[in-house]
């Protein structure tokens, strides 16, 4: 069994863009290391950012992410079990979405939300839509 956790978050104002070129650099290595995918955006000050991997270790990681003082007001919008990785063949296990071309390729991921019977499941689209659309 495998497990999906998806939410955002507000970029700290304090974050210049050095610290956030390292923390896509950090993020990536150390997902790529446990074998976790997904995918990261940060898009004007919102980052938005889908887990997926073995339940154990989704859960210590978004444990450590509530923790971390680089960003606030985080939103839960998935939590679930999953049976196959979305972007399992996404680029290099874990990718930074730095433009908008690259968001389509979530395509996956939002027909197995389309397949679930969540309560955020708009929160989460309205979100996408978002994303997609802002200049």
């Amino acid at each position: 069994m495998l497990k999906t956790i998806c939410y955002t978050s507000k970029v700290k104002p304090n974050i210049d863009i050095m610290g956030l070129e390292a923390l896509f650099n950090e993020t990536q290595a150390k997902n790529n290391t446990n074998n976790i995918t997904g995918v990261l955006v940060k898009r004007d000050s919102t980052f938005f950012q889908i887990i997926e991997g073995q339940p154990n270790l989704i859960d210590i990681l978004f444990e450590k992410i509530k923790t971390d003082n680089r960003h606030s007001n985080i939103l839960e919008l998935v939590n679930n079990p999953i049976t196959k990785l979305s972007f399992k063949d996404f680029n290099t296990n874990y990718t930074i979405i730095d433009d908008l071309d690259a968001l389509y390729s979530l395509q996956d991921y939002l027909i197995h939300l389309e397949n679930k019977d969540c309560e955020s499941k708009a929160i989460f689209l309205q979100i996408i839509e978002d994303l997609l659309s802002s200049d």
